[in-house]
């Protein structure tokens, strides 16, 4: 399935730097020769690679080129050519011209696709210079934008007036690659496609929502550009606050990008300014053999720059009014973590027995899938015991060998097509910075003193009381609740079995709470498991032949009677 409409040139800008490297080329790839739908691109597309270092085309191709893979890499890597020029000088601009005219020779339109992956510094250089020196002679001029878009406010503000005096909005796709993940993108389905969830979404049913994002690593080694940012720019103002406006958003009249954008705009206008109180900061420091955020050479010595942060929007509007939204993200933490966290009130009728709250997780990454927290009777004579389980939908085990297009082959896709869907408008960011700027500017004037928090921890000391004041119930953080303990004891609990079918799972959870919550998510049950049983579910074989007959496994016909008394017999039931 190619795409139309002439020839495609693709330019990157900051073609020798790591994002090019690691993302952009992989997935141009992809999108040409390596999906199962490839090409996706016109069958004549060509790269142009531009960079300020004077370096032989040979050289570039190894080393940027060293993540490509595929039995039809040299085909592609011939497709590519290296232009060496700086961004602030004009006259580099008009030769970059005349070589893509020389590539565009014959095919009619020549449509151009320019890529910035560069610092915000030289954005608003690189636009002119496009736009005095490099557009198409004909078809279409499109710029893709790489966050950040701004620090605030004020600088958003003059980076906007650059590029909005030189090139039309629908000629501007502002990139933030969450948008394209897959289970971001489900958040449309899982809301709009179903009957049950829509109308359990809204204030009446939801107590509080949490978004989660969280990372194993430290800055390794690049301390020194993060530190002009910190967490709050880094991921919260950008990804998940766009999976906030995804979860939180009215249903758009049509699923189009200028219906999508209203609807996105309207749940921010709603959503209240940030300030100090709204904030928890916190920097890891050295542990476990790892080092801490200021023993990284490259941070300012005595930084006060947050590497996690915990903040608390509220919406002033009817569906969403006195429902806490609890964003956290944090480096140097216990584990890569991404997920959504929906809490649903208790009602009177809950009452009549024992039980938690219900809970629905859509996790992001890793183990892409959706989890709801339910209560269910335990199996004996007492109608009253209850226990918590886990209903399960597994990516990997719902849609075995489907491929899952990475985010930036996704963006680049519906560039070259037009589709602005997935990116960002300018009045959207306008309204995010609103929201975000007083607190960055209280931030960088005050410099206070971020908690500090050994590396590996779940999450600094202090943020279960800082979420308990914002209404936000966060118990089990309990420094004493680690995810090898939460797993180990289900391990050893009889109780522990999981039944599979089409990718759907119950788990008993253990003592109420969300298997893995000390570490902010859910986790899948990890049954250990034969390894030549893909799929099968049974726990390892124990040594008792009568705790053997608590190992479901997957799913099979209807269990004889005389198994049924013999599972009766066990003195667990």
């Amino acid at each position: 399935m190619s795409s139309s409409g002439g020839m495609l040139t693709v330019v990157i800008f900051g073609a020798t730097g790591d994002l090019a490297r690691k993302k952009l080329f992989p997935a141009l790839y992809e999108l040409l020769y390596g999906c199962p739908e490839a090409p996706l691109l016109p069958a004549s597309t060509r790269i142009v690679g531009f960079g300020r270092a004077r370096v032989e085309l040979g050289d570039f191709l190894a080393t940027q080129c060293a993540g490509v893979t595929g039995a039809r890499r040299l085909e592609f890597l011939s497709r590519i050519s290296y232009f060496q020029g700086q961004y602030d000088q004009e006259a580099d601009f008009a030769r970059l011209h005349t070589a893509l005219l020389d590539l565009e020779v014959g095919s009619a339109p020549g449509n151009r696709l320019f890529f910035l992956s560069v610092p915000p510094t030289v954005f608003g250089r690189v636009c002119e210079n496009v736009h005095r020196q490099a557009c198409a002679a004909s078809g279409f001029t499109r710029l893709v934008i790489e966050k950040p878009f701004g620090r605030d406010s004020r600088s958003f503000g003059e980076l906007n007036n650059v590029t909005s005096s030189l090139f039309r909005e629908d000629q501007l796709y502002r990139i933030d690659h969450y948008l394209a993940k897959e289970k971001v993108l489900n958040l449309l389905a899982f809301r709009f496609a179903n009957q049950l969830y829509e109308p359990l979404w809204n204030r009446e049913h939801i107590d509080q929502v949490q978004i989660v994002f969280k990372e194993d690593i430290g800055t390794c080694g690049r301390g020194g550009y993060f530190d002009g940012f910190g967490i709050i720019r880094d991921i919260m103002q950008n990804h998940l606050l766009q999976v906030f406006e995804w979860l939180a958003m009215e249903p758009p009249e049509r699923l189009e990008a200028e219906c999508i954008a209203k609807e996105k705009l309207a749940l921010l206008s709603a959503t209240s300014t940030l300030d100090m109180k709204d904030c928890f900061l916190g920097q890891y420091t050295a542990a476990a053999g790892e080092p801490g955020y200021l023993d990284d050479q490259t941070v300012p010595a005595g930084s006060r720059c947050p590497t996690f942060a915990a903040l608390v929007l509220r919406v002033d509007n009817d569906r969403w009014r006195g429902v806490p939204f609890l964003l956290r993200a944090g480096k140097g933490l216990d584990e890569r973590l991404a997920e959504v966290r929906v809490t649903f009130k208790k009602k009177g009728y809950n009452t009549l027995l024992p039980g938690e709250p219900n809970e629905l997780v859509l996790r992001i990454q890793p183990d892409e899938g959706i989890y709801v927290k339910c209560i269910n009777k335990r199996p004996g004579w007492n109608h009253d015991q209850m226990a918590p389980v886990q209903l399960k939908m597994s990516y990997r085990h719902s849609f075995p060998g489907s491929y899952v297009a990475g985010a930036y082959e996704r963006m680049l896709l519906n560039a070259s097509k037009g589709d602005q869907s997935l990116f960002v408008g300018s009045t959207e960011l306008v309204e995010a910075w609103r929201i975000f700027t007083p607190l960055l500017d209280e931030i960088d004037r005050s410099r206070p003193q971020p908690v500090p928090y050994p590396f590996g921890s779940a999450a600094p000391d202090g943020v279960v009381e800082f979420a308990r004041r914002h209404d936000v119930v966060l118990d089990a953080l309990s420094s004493d609740m680690t995810p090898a303990a939460e797993e180990a004891s289900r391990e050893a609990s009889p109780e522990s079995l999981v039944l599979e079918a089409q990718g759907l799972q119950t788990t008993p959870v253990k003592g109420g709470a969300m298997p893995g919550l000390a570490c902010s998510g859910m986790k899948t049950r990890r049954a250990k498991r034969p390894a030549a049983a893909d799929g099968d579910a049974s726990s390892k074989p124990p040594s008792k032949p009568q705790s053997a007959a608590l190992a479901a496994p997957s799913v099979e016909p209807p269990t004889p009677p005389r198994k049924w008394r013999k599972l009766k017999s066990n003195s667990t039931f």
